[in-house]
């Protein structure tokens, strides 16, 4: 729980920290958004990992155990699926952001220069 709860504090200081992205450096720019977006998934495949063994570690002994088990895996599995989607949408969104940003900044410059 410990672990869930670091993640979502430096969920939530990542959120309000922007990426310094340059647009006159667009693949350092895309790869820092990419390395963003792995360690978050790594981050957040441990903490899925530990709550999934103590949830199956919760299961009673006996003849329900892996009835228990397999829903409790079920569960866990529904959840990683949807925080996976989470983290997808936010990067894409950070990526189109992005380069849109660096379509607007690119083109005033070049209404600057003719004019």
């Amino acid at each position: 729980m410990t672990r869930w709860l670091l993640w979502m504090v430096l969920s939530a200081a990542g959120a309000t920290t922007q990426l310094e992205l340059d647009c006159a450096a667009p693949e350092r720019a895309r790869a820092l958004i990419e390395y963003a977006r792995l360690s978050e998934v790594e981050q957040v495949e441990d903490i899925h990992r530990d709550l999934l063994d103590k949830a199956l570690a919760g299961c009673p002994m006996g003849a329900g155990r892996e009835r228990c088990r397999a829903e409790r895996r079920r569960q866990a599995d529904l959840e990683w699926e949807r925080k996976l989607a989470e983290i997808k949408a936010r990067y894409e969104k950070m990526h189109k952001d992005f380069e849109e940003r660096c379509r607007a900044s690119i083109a005033l410059s070049a209404r600057h220069r003719r004019a």
